[in-house]
């Protein structure tokens, strides 16, 4: 507590032992599960694999402290490591509670808690500094190279190392359906290229004089099952409105999907889409693509099924992938939070965008107890069962949404729509064809009702 306080310590007044380090280390540990399980729920499963992230600072320590002693004196030896200890289950506790004010924006939602969390970091390690410089002793020269020493040797790698949860919440009804490893598992990892070539090779061909709306959708993020959930709901929508049967592509991240449909990657999605185009009149067809998963600030969408490293998809490569797939006219709707930041790239005279929020903003829906994001319900479950127009529809879901998120006195997402100069009048084409074909636009499916959290999507 004293050097958490930044109050001065001694390491003639310390007399740490082995059993002391010990101590505090294993203490250390059973403090981030308790605060895991509290976070995350008391039903779920300790993930001994996240156990090399958590202890990778002993060694560190070890490897500082030996530095440190070599000109501080055996003294340091144990203390330094030691008081990092102490002062770092103090911090634990402030940043635990700190993270639960920035989840419920106790400090409203106007307060920078990224900056807020970096503020407390630099005070944490501020005190951890000048706690080893005390303990260090001697002049200005041993305590500053005290000071780096444990800046580079410790703080510096554990500020660049990936966060890893030891505790793994899991709703116990569900706990035994769903298989963590499922993607991993040899026959299911080598059936995939046949699932995805499968999958492309239903896809029919365009007919010659009829405007076909092709549709290929991506559920990118397996680690919640709301995003398989609304894609699913989605395709049948667009299998029942506007005759995408024979020629619609899903690619799916989530366990339960894993054998039977194939997953969404970077690479799969450009394949896909290279099928596509190739199958595709580049003057006559259209093509509705629909991203949906998390989205990070720096406007990347996640493309996640542990344990595959898979590369998350960005604005740039998106556009790209379209291009060289040769498709002209374009429908892209993405569901995630910050997914304003990909209109800028996409953007052309034959494309519409439609986006669930600005580029600065989050948007909502997500969890383990959702069928529907915020934006899913809107555009797809509500406002595109009923209007014919993609367009006239994204308005209805905005207003909704606006209407929702001032309701539930959430911050606004500011769902984004881009019309390309050319795109209205090929889809007037689409819509008409489309209402010209029996049971098709007619047809008023209900919508898919179910809980939708408040959580925000990102």
């Amino acid at each position: 507590m004293r050097g958490a306080l930044f109050l001065r310590v001694h390491a003639t007044g310390l007399d740490a032992t082995p059993g002391q380090l010990v101590a505090v280390v294993v203490l250390g540990l059973g403090l981030q599960i308790a605060l895991a399980m509290a976070r995350s729920g008391w039903s779920g499963s300790f993930v001994p694999d996240a156990l090399p992230r958590a202890l990778v600072y002993v060694p560190l320590l070890l490897l500082a402290a030996w530095l440190i002693g070599a000109r501080a004196g055996r003294a340091a030896l144990l203390a330094v490591p030691v008081l990092f200890c102490a002062i770092s289950l103090v911090y634990d506790l402030l940043f635990e509670l700190f993270d639960q004010t920035a989840e419920r924006e106790w400090l409203g939602p106007a307060f920078d808690y990224e900056t807020g969390w970096k503020l407390l970091y630099a005070v944490w390690l501020a005190a951890v500094l000048l706690g080893t410089a005390r303990l260090a002793g001697g002049g200005r020269l041993r305590r500053m190279y005290a000071m780096a020493v444990m800046g580079l040797t410790v703080a510096l790698p554990l500020w660049h190392l990936p966060s890893g949860s030891l505790w793994i919440a899991q709703e116990p009804e569900k706990a035994a359906a769903r298989d963590a490893f499922a993607v991993s598992r040899e026959e299911v990892f080598y059936a995939q290229p046949a699932l995805l070539e499968s999958a492309m090779s239903r896809i029919e061909s365009n007919r010659p004089g009829v405007t076909d709306l092709y549709f290929v959708g991506a559920a990118t993020y397996a680690a919640e099952d709301v995003f398989m959930k609304e894609l699913h709901v989605i395709a049948q929508l667009f299998r029942d409105r506007f005759d995408t049967a024979q020629r619609m592509l899903l690619l799916v991240n989530n366990p339960s999907t894993a054998g039977s449909e194939p997953v969404a990657t970077a690479t799969s999605i450009e394949r896909v889409l290279q099928r596509v185009g190739e199958l595709m009149d580049p003057e006559e067809d259209v093509l509705f693509l629909y991203l949906t998963s998390h989205g990070s600030s720096d406007h990347k969408l996640s493309v996640e099924f542990w344990p595959l490293q898979l590369n998350d998809v960005d604005p740039r490569m998106l556009r790209q992938m379209l291009d060289r797939a040769g498709i002209k006219w374009r429908v892209i709707a993405i569901s995630a939070c910050y997914s304003g930041g990909f209109i800028e790239a996409l953007e052309d005279e034959h494309t519409l965008v439609l986006t669930a929020a600005e580029a600065s903003s989050q948007s909502f829906g997500c969890g383990a107890e959702s069928d529907f994001t915020y934006f899913g319900r809107a555009y797809f479950d509500q406002a595109l069962r009923t209007s014919p127009s993609f367009t006239v529809a994204f308005e209805q879901a905005r207003k909704e949404i606006a209407r929702r998120e001032q309701a539930e006195a959430l911050t606004p997402s500011n769902p984004q729509m881009f019309v390309g100069a050319r795109v209205q009048d090929k889809l007037e084409d689409l819509y008409r064809g489309l209402q010209n074909r029996p049971t098709l636009m007619q047809v008023e499916s209900q919508p898919a009702h179910g809980p939708v959290r408040e959580c925000a999507g990102c």
